[in-house]
């Protein structure tokens, strides 16, 4: 154990935790690391005479933070991120000796010898100057790529106690006058770093003249974002990254898995023919936006006057009694058409079918789009609907021929695959919020009509042309058609080669934001919406209030375990119940929530806002493909 005081900048000892030697190591380079020494994490420390008058030499230029370094702490195979405990704003030494009382007792606390697996004797403490800040940030860089940064402007142990950040996305895009300095401290310190297989992460704070300070670098212990490199090499097999520009955004939430062929191509020939539509973008076979839904309004915005505007209610119902009514007309109309079609009669009926589909999208951008964001303006506190009760089954049978199980045209609807009517009433909200909540739900009947006519006429075809209906979803529309004019140009030797390269496809892990042709972490996100990690799970929700309440009440190993934040701790604690899925309402993709989900191969999803009011007992799906946890209904499907 050390015991004789150390000053950081001019010390460089190798029997040092990892921790502790790093720092000396950059504030003797030269780095701003704040001024500190290490002792024993012992409040006897603090009888040697040397050591007492160096803290003393600190208090006096103002208060000291005393930080934990353990043995084996920010290694390049475990970070155990965060398990020290910190103590901020000690002013003299009776603060700091209680402060190294806590960290010796906390070295023997029986969760974090279990975790590690080290004998506790090296174990040092860090006293160190507390800089006055207005920012505390966490930068992310990989070994190639742009820096990511979560920021931090609230006092106290913003990260270990899991806060969300104010800013989250890459460091080049964070708009405060400090980013230079930031970005040249990034630059030096990586440099001076030893490398790292999975890139660094570094704790910056920021003081309020601007002034940046170094006060942690560790080695990341998993990928930032895993899967990267075989999604990238797979863009460059298919020879797609020229389309890597821009602000891409994975639709998991509508497609959590690679398109068929036939739907990549109705998707890319969408963007040709409404550019204002989002931008759809095909990338390995998963879709991408370039345009959330959300933003789409702004693009079709037009002028209008309260008397010319129509309320929510309106909206929903036009869409019920007039709009998906004459839809659904136009998709019999062309079934009934091409039930004993020839081929010629079978081409000409395929640009009908595409037209319906624009149809809908037009109504969805023009029309749903926004009304809903008109909607979220007005009522910005409306409540959610009660899970008991979803609004989300409402008038659902009318459509379970049609509704796909995932938006595709390959895919089957709800009712192929044996869904069957549960006897609800329609009936037409007249408040509203609940208004704006079934609108969110009923464009997936809108979707699901626009797509119909087109599934229709590929299984048309498939008939003519004695193709499984499978294989049939392997080609394009236009394929099919030309096989339709002339049988031999059917390219049917295409169907196993696109069937394998699906197969491919699906194994991938794609990222859900890429932004100039690099993976990076969302930033804000939706209720029930988080950072991803590991497995998609499926279980019963066990909400906890906090690690006490979790240590007094285990889960079974088979919960998701719901809490406010998934602080280091409580990482320890889900470890040794053997729970595998939690859902944390607060961090980001840096925070020490997602660190240690990483490092225990948890899944997980960080930051979900409104995790915690779900109640206790519900089954859900946490479902990292997406980036959501959905609830279950009784009958299995998903609310």
């Amino acid at each position: 154990m050390a015991s004789a005081p150390r000053w950081l900048s001019t010390l460089v000892d190798d029997d040092l935790p990892t921790k502790a030697r790093r720092l000396a190591q950059l504030a003797h380079a030269g780095l701003p690391v704040p001024a500190g020494l290490t002792l024993a994490p012992d409040p006897a420390a603090l009888d040697d005479p040397d050591a007492r008058a160096a803290v003393e030499h600190l208090l006096a230029r103002g208060p000291v933070v005393v930080r934990s370094a353990l043995w084996g702490e920010d290694e390049a195979e475990g970070s155990a991120a965060g398990l020290g405990r910190s103590t901020l704003g000690c002013t003299d030494l009776h603060a700091v000796r209680q402060a190294l009382a806590d960290l010796d007792a906390q070295r023997h606390d029986p969760w974090l010898v279990a975790y590690r697996r080290d004998p506790p004797g090296r174990d040092c403490a860090i006293v160190q100057q507390q800089i006055a800040r207005r920012a505390l940030l966490v930068v992310a860089t990989a070994p190639s790529g742009p820096a990511e940064v979560e920021v931090h402007t609230a006092g106290g142990e913003a990260l270990a106690q899991g806060r969300s950040p104010e800013y989250a996305g890459l460091l080049s895009q964070w708009n405060d006058p400090a980013r230079p300095q930031v970005e040249a401290l990034v630059k030096r310190t990586t440099q001076r770093l030893a490398a790292a297989v999975h890139g660094h992460d570094l704790e910056v704070v920021v003081d309020p003249e601007d002034a940046v300070h170094l006060v942690q670098a560790r080695p990341l212990a998993a990928p930032l974002h895993p899967g990267w490199d075989q999604f990238h090499q797979t863009l460059a097999d298919a020879d797609q990254l020229d389309q890597l520009h821009g602000v891409l955004t994975l639709d998991a939430e509508h497609n959590p898995a690679p398109l068929s062929p036939a739907h990549a191509w109705l998707m890319n020939w969408l963007r040709d023919q409404r550019p204002s539509a989002g931008g759809p973008t095909v990338l390995a076979g998963w879709l991408y936006v370039r345009t959330l839904p959300r933003d789409l309004a702004r693009a079709h915005a037009r002028p209008s006057t309260p008397t010319n505007t129509p309320t929510v209610v309106e909206v929903v119902t036009q869409l019920h009694r007039d709009t998906l009514p004459h839809m659904r007309a136009r998709l019999e109309d062309l079934t009934r058409s091409l039930a004993h079609a020839d081929g010629p009669t079978l081409i000409e009926a395929l640009p009908r079918a595409q037209q319906a589909f624009l149809a809908m999208i037009d109504t969805y951008t023009r029309v749903l789009i926004p009304a809903r964001t008109r909607a979220r303006q007005a009522q910005p506190g409306s409540p959610f609907a009660d899970p008991a009760q979803p609004l989300s089954t409402r008038d659902r049978d009318a459509f379970l021929d049609v509704l796909p199980v995932t938006w595709d045209l390959a895919s089957p609807s709800l009712a192929e695959c044996g869904a069957t009517s549960t006897g609800e009433a329609t009936v037409l909200p007249t408040d509203e919020a609940q208004a704006a909540t079934l609108l969110g739900e009923w464009d997936d009947h809108l979707f699901a009509l626009g797509l119909a006519p087109l599934r229709t006429w590929i299984l048309a075809a498939a008939r003519h042309l004695r193709l499984p209906p499978n294989d049939a979803f392997m080609l394009t529309p236009p394929e099919l058609a030309r096989g339709l004019a002339e049988p031999t140009a059917l390219p049917t030797e295409q169907i196993a080669i696109r069937r394998a390269a699906l197969e491919h496809q699906a194994s991938l892990r794609p990222p859900l934001r890429i932004v100039q042709g690099r993976p990076v972490s969302f930033g804000r996100r939706a209720r029930l919406r988080g950072i991803p990690l590991g497995p998609s799970f499926t279980g019963v929700l066990a909400p906890r209030s906090d690690l006490a309440a979790l240590l007094a009440d285990p889960p079974a190993p088979d919960a998701i375990v719901t809490l406010p934040s998934l602080t280091a701790p409580a990482a320890v604690a889900l470890r040794q119940l053997g729970v595998r899925a939690v859902c944390c309402e607060h961090g980001g993709p840096l925070s020490h929530a997602a660190l240690m989900a990483r490092e225990l191969g948890l899944s997980a999803l960080i930051g979900c806002r409104g995790c915690t009011e779900l109640p206790a007992g519900h089954r859900a799906r946490l479902d990292t493909t997406a980036g959501r946890l959905v609830l279950e209904s009784s009958t299995g499907r998903s609310t």
